[in-house]
């Protein structure tokens, strides 16, 4: 049997999908390992102590990749509220992607190059 190598789309898809579990669980610090390092803090220290944010969806509605430069924005819907309301808000949104070389043949990773959107 023929096993098939991984492209880089489903390594998007499987990053992609594990940054949306994570903020969904609000694991945070989890989270920011997908964003450039020179995003992670603030994007930890903008949500650690956010104990009344609750998310109750987190999803891709739509992905634009520009195959060439190796970068995709993927587009996002967030519905949550803040206690102590229980309206839920939604935010759409996009983030940019880009792939980074690791340095290592076949070892390049995805990650978040622009800062997640403030939650009002």
């Amino acid at each position: 049997a023929c096993t098939m190598l991984p492209t880089h789309k489903d390594d998007l898809g499987k990053k992609n999908d594990d940054f949306l579990l994570r903020v969904r669980w609000l694991d945070f610090p989890g989270a920011s390992l997908h964003f450039d390092p020179a995003l992670r803090q603030e994007f930890i220290e903008s949500y650690e102590e956010a104990d009344d944010l609750k998310i109750t969806r987190f999803d891709t509605t739509r992905i634009d990749a520009d195959v060439p430069q190796e970068k995709v924005s993927i587009h996002y819907l967030l519905e949550y509220y803040i206690l102590p309301s229980a309206t839920v808000k939604k935010k759409r949104f996009s983030l940019a992607w880009e792939k980074q070389p690791s340095g290592k043949p076949g070892e390049d990773y995805w990650r978040i190059m622009e800062p997640f959107p403030e939650l009002p």
